[in-house]
């Protein structure tokens, strides 16, 4: 004869059932959050930007993956419902002649109890937080890399290499970081979401450095100038600019070799660094006298070296300047250099003085000189006139035709500038003789004479 079961086993025996229901949610719950969602969150999160379906499949995953504990504590709670609510149901009613051997009332209450302890054993599979999602964006000037924290070993070793760096590039604008459950303590629900990938951004701006020694300019109200020192040992700074980025090809072997500095950290340590090693090594070369002439010179050893040696690292550098004097650490060398320079001013301003009068006398020896020589050839072309005319007044002596058309030119002369008055005296030459003999005073002449007077 088959045994008829009591209310008391039967709601043992379903307890027993539930619990290991409520046992068998945790075990799925565990298995899924550190087995099977590791496993694929990393490959939706390196996936999610190679198309709108791996990214749509990215974000319903996360969403199951989140209302997972949710699901899970429902089922057992509706499993509770299932298996203990007709039981409770029954023995609410009146009792029947087959429980009046079932145990007291105290009793039933503990099953009760146990019932309820079973239930919050259940509803402990959802009363973990909420896992939140969390969205990475990349700006424009950034390149993103996402990176697994989580799998295999070779894949860890792999984020050595500078390919492996290239292949996680991001190309999206926002990136999703998925999550998983890690307990850290005794209970269900104590523990920490942690991330299953991590974003790193490489910011690709350019950064420009200005080190000096002046606290009022330069990047930062700080000394920052490049000491150095010369070949005979006094000590000096100068100051320089710098002017770098990173290009879009670049961004992984940057990441690879500094990891995750940024690139204004990298100019204020390894760049300046760099220019202060290659101008201290320049500067030792020459004598401070020489090296004041060689600033050029400095300036492009940096520039050599720095640009190529910083293009290796993926960091491209655009400008290298030095502005500003040399700024001596003894002061009183810049004193003995300041007044030597106002001698040589000085110097200078009376040598151009002295030259500008040497120029002034000599503008003025040639300007005599020029006018002497004008005056020379004015006289010789005149004596060699007057020579050339008593020449030919000789030659024409002996001619007597010459002679007297000479006399007719004369007479012609004095007829054309007669003013109708005789003479008042009469000069005798003798001949052959170049003075008067004799000299006498004519009488006046009448108005008989002289003829009517003219209108």
């Amino acid at each position: 004869m088959k045994r008829e079961w009591t209310w008391s086993e039967l709601i043992i025996g379903r307890l027993i059932l539930l619990a290991f229901l409520v046992g068998l949610a945790v075990e799925v719950d565990l298995i899924v959050e550190h087995y099977l969602w590791p496993i694929a969150a990393n490959e939706l999160a390196l996936r999610q930007m190679e198309s709108p379906a791996w990214s749509q499949a990215m974000h319903t995953l996360d969403a199951l993956h989140a209302s997972l504990p949710m699901t899970l504590l429902s089922l057992v709670l509706l499993s509770g419902v299932v298996l203990l609510g007709p039981l409770l149901m029954v023995r609410s009613e009146a009792p029947t002649p087959s429980q009046a051997t079932d145990k007291p009332r105290s009793s039933q209450r503990n099953l009760l109890a146990l019932a309820g302890i079973v239930v919050l054993m259940a509803a402990s599979t959802g009363c973990r937080p909420f896992d939140t999602p969390e969205f990475e964006e990349i700006d424009t000037s950034e390149t993103g890399f996402l990176i697994p924290l989580e799998g295999a070993t070779d894949k860890q070793v792999a984020f050595e290499s500078e390919s492996y760096l290239a292949e996680r590039k991001v190309a999206a604008k926002r990136v999703q970081v998925p999550h998983r459950w890690v307990q850290t303590g005794r209970m269900y629900n104590m523990g920490e979401w942690m991330d299953t990938v991590r974003l790193i951004k490489v910011d690709r701006s350019p950064v420009t450095r200005e080190w000096t020694a002046d606290s009022s300019s330069g990047t930062k109200s700080t000394n920052e100038a490049i000491w150095i020192e010369s070949k005979d040992s006094v000590g000096f700074s100068v100051g320089f600019n710098c002017t770098a980025f990173i290009e879009e090809e670049d961004t992984a072997r940057f990441l690879y070799m500094y990891r995750s500095r940024s690139l204004a950290d990298m100019m204020d340590s390894e760049v300046r660094a760099r220019i202060q090693s290659v101008a201290a090594e320049t500067a030792a070369k020459y004598d401070l006298d020489e090296l004041r002439s060689r600033k050029q010179e400095m300036v492009d050893d940096v520039r050599e070296d720095v640009i190529a040696f910083f293009k290796e690292r993926g960091i491209t550098v655009t400008t290298i300047g030095m502005f500003g004097g040399f700024t001596y650490q003894n002061p009183k060398i810049q004193e003995a250099i300041d007044e030597t320079f106002v001698a040589q001013q000085k110097k200078v301003i009376n040598m151009a003085l002295f030259d500008a009068q040497q120029k002034e006398n000599e503008r003025i020896e040639l300007e005599a000189e020029g006018q002497a020589n004008m005056a020379r050839t004015i006289a010789e072309g005149e004596a060699d006139a007057i020579m050339k005319i008593a020449e030919a007044t000789r030659e024409a002596q002996s001619d007597p035709l010459f002679v007297q058309l000479k006399q007719f030119e004369v007479e012609r002369d004095r007829i054309e500038k007669w003013n109708g008055e005789y003479p008042s005296y009469l000069l005798q030459m003798e001949s052959g003789s170049q003075s008067p003999s004799l000299m006498m005073q004519l009488p006046a002449q009448t108005a008989s004479v002289l003829g009517p007077p003219t209108n």
